[in-house]
């Protein structure tokens, strides 16, 4: 009884919040458009992530380098084409990400603005997410609180949806076959009017991952094959959009399904893990502008369930949000509501715990000097469960120097509220447990030539600094392990982006260098006589980047990616560790048009120089092996497109 008046209790709670926020711009509508003149129509970037993070480094990766990861999931572009250090477990298994030092769980993973990562562990496995349900991937590098909420500590990855309108009737079609049996298959349709918008798309992917690898824990180095890691995952992705006017509604809907063993490690014998995974993730938005004004009204609905070797648990995540943006000249402000409200089941808690947050957050922005000088400024208060979170604000600018050179600077506070499994997980959860809390500062000057598309070149430098304090470890105790807030974390580093490109006729090189310095360093000690104090943290490269060169030639394109990881430790007082190694992917892709159809083929090389080594300690990967594919795309142009009707 006790039990169906909470659950009721905590409806009612959701349901009123959910009820504020739909109502919220409906008045203040009501209240401005009778009393307001607007005068020349302003256009809005809808946007969070670019109308209000001046001063913060940005990655936007473009379609191009997108396309050649069609078939592969998050955690390959990432690992490939950004600073992002992917933890991967191996081939096939789980991967989780490390921005500046920062663990997975201070990394929050944006679909379309609502947070992915789990409300039980706080993580998301990026393995999981396929690339080719996303048209839109960017990295934001650095805390951001202030704009997304509790775990922008370390940076956030953001997966939109950009619609646009009036691109006819496409058909496309992939396939891919590569080493160790791994097949993908994705189809997609999409009809693209004037003001409607509607894509289906489908994908199946199976791989045995019964790669060969030297075992170097075993006597005498044997070759041995993986075991127990064959996967199977399929899903499908519904996108809709409509322009009624001045209001513009869209509804999203994705629904995926994972199926995977457990690889033993290269310590165990044998092994039988199994995992599987369900996934329901369902998102709408409404957006309406009139003249300054523009409203935004969104809601998510995320259902996730886990088995583990027969293990059941499941997390239900509700979240409605609703956004007021007001713009005039050179000014914007913005000022939303979001009430998020995640609630659990899982063999190991002794009820059903839930996590009911609302937040109010307020942006600014102006531009001054012409544009050459951005300044925003964001702060966020928020409440869970009826307790007030660390207030969190964020301030940055943009410096356009002169017409080659600008900088950034930013300073930001930083929180991450303890999730669901360090809070009641039986035995260890720890309800005293305080919210992470901290700071970070960004520096960065950027160089940027262009010779009328002939010949572009930029550099880009980055300095951050971050300080964490009540960081949330686990820890044995009595005889189980339990999350204690006993760590401060102190971490800073140099980050370096370059680009070259020339185009000489229909030749096409671009040269490419990403590197990454970071020294993320323990600072508390856990015990007496405690010797991680001062030293890196575990699976942290001090030293890591890559360099890529590419040419492309009528319709021909050739990469080479040629990747270094340094040490990592795997001991807290860094007296052991792994070796840095160097990884090297080809690819090579031929395109071909006919009429408005396409057609393209594909061969990738990874580890192409048969590279032995380790992400984790004891965890295997691959030596070399292949990937080839063809893309189909058939598109059926609408009747009527004037120049004027592009989104």
């Amino acid at each position: 009884m006790y039990m169906a008046l909470q659950s009721k209790r905590h409806t009612t709670v959701f349901l009123c919040n959910l009820i504020f926020v739909v109502l919220l711009p409906l008045t203040s509508f009501a209240q401005i458009s009778k009393d307001t003149l607007v005068t020349d129509e302003v256009v809005v970037v809808a946007n969070r992530l670019q109308n209000f993070s001046a001063g913060s480094k940005i990655q936007n990766i473009d379609s191009s380098t997108l396309a050649q990861y069609k078939s592969a999931n998050l955690s390959d572009v990432l690992n490939n084409e950004s600073g992002i250090f992917i933890k991967s477990y191996g081939m096939g298994s789980m991967a989780t990400s490390s921005v500046r030092g920062a663990g997975a769980s201070q990394t929050i993973t944006l679909w379309n603005g609502f947070n992915l990562n789990s409300p039980m562990n706080g993580m998301l496995d990026l393995a999981l997410i396929p690339l080719g349900f996303s048209n839109s991937v960017s990295v934001q590098y650095g805390g951001a609180g202030a704009l997304w909420g509790s775990g922008a500590m370390g940076g956030a990855i953001h997966l939109n949806f950009v619609p646009k309108f009036n691109q006819g009737t496409n058909v496309s079609a992939d396939f891919t076959a590569g080493s160790f049996s791994n097949f993908s298959q994705q189809v997609a349709l999409s009809i693209s009017k004037k003001k409607v918008i509607s894509s289906l798309r489908f994908f199946n992917s199976s791989a045995k991952n019964y790669f060969p690898f030297y075992n170097n824990f075993l006597l005498d180095n044997p070759l041995v094959k993986q075991s127990n890691a064959e996967r199977k995952s399929n899903g499908v992705l519904s996108e809709n959009a409509v322009l009624l006017g001045k209001h513009k509604l869209n509804l999203i809907f994705w629904y995926q399904i994972n199926d995977r063993n457990i690889p033993p490690s290269m310590v165990q014998n044998v092994a039988s893990d199994n995992q599987k995974d369900e996934s329901y993730r369902l998102s709408s938005e409404w957006q309406y502008q009139q003249g300054r004004w523009i409203y935004f009204v969104r809601s998510a609905f995320f259902d996730e369930r886990f088995n583990y070797n027969g293990l059941h648990s499941k997390s239900s995540t509700l979240i409605a949000e609703s956004e007021t943006k007001y713009c005039v000249k050179n000014q914007c402000l913005n000022i939303g509501l979001n009430n998020t409200y995640a609630a659990a089941k899982a063999d190991n808690y002794a009820n059903n715990p839930y996590q009911n947050r609302t937040a109010l957050f307020v942006s600014y922005k102006i531009a001054a000097l012409k544009n050459k000088l951005l300044f925003t400024a964001s702060v966020r208060e928020e409440l869970m469960n009826g307790k007030a979170l660390p207030f969190t604000y964020s301030a940055g600018s943009d410096v356009k120097i002169n017409k080659w050179l600008s900088a950034k600077v930013s300073f930001s506070k930083l929180y991450r509220v303890a999730t669901l499994n360090d809070l009641y997980w039986v035995p260890g959860g720890n309800l005293n447990l305080k919210s992470e809390e901290g700071f970070s500062q960004d520096l960065s000057l950027k160089l940027h030539i262009d010779r009328k598309n002939k010949m572009a070149l930029s550099i880009d430098a980055t300095l951050f600094n971050r300080n964490t304090t009540n960081q949330i470890v686990w820890l044995p105790s009595s005889g189980f392990w339990t999350p204690q807030n006993m760590v401060d974390v102190w971490s800073r580093g140099v980050e370096t982006s370059s680009k070259f490109k020339v185009q000489c006729s229909k030749l096409k090189i671009q040269f490419s260098l990403l590197t990454n310095y970071v020294l993320a360093t323990n600072e508390a000690s856990k015990s007496e006589n405690d010797a991680s104090v001062g030293k890196q943290l575990i699976y942290v490269p001090r030293y890591s980047g890559q360099a890529k060169i590419q040419a492309e030639y009528k319709g021909f394109l050739l990469s080479y990616t040629h990747s270094y990881t340094g040490y990592r430790f795997t001991s807290t007082d860094n007296s052991q560790y792994l070796s840095p190694f160097y990884v090297a992917n080809v690819y090579l892709a031929k395109s071909m048009k006919f009429k408005e159809h396409q057609l393209s083929f594909f061969l990738q090389i990874d580890n192409l120089f048969n590279t032995q080594y380790q992400v984790l300690s004891v965890r295997a990967m691959p030596m070399r092996y292949y990937q080839f594919g063809c893309s189909i795309k058939l598109i059926k142009p609408n009747k009527s497109k004037s120049k004027n009707e592009n989104s």
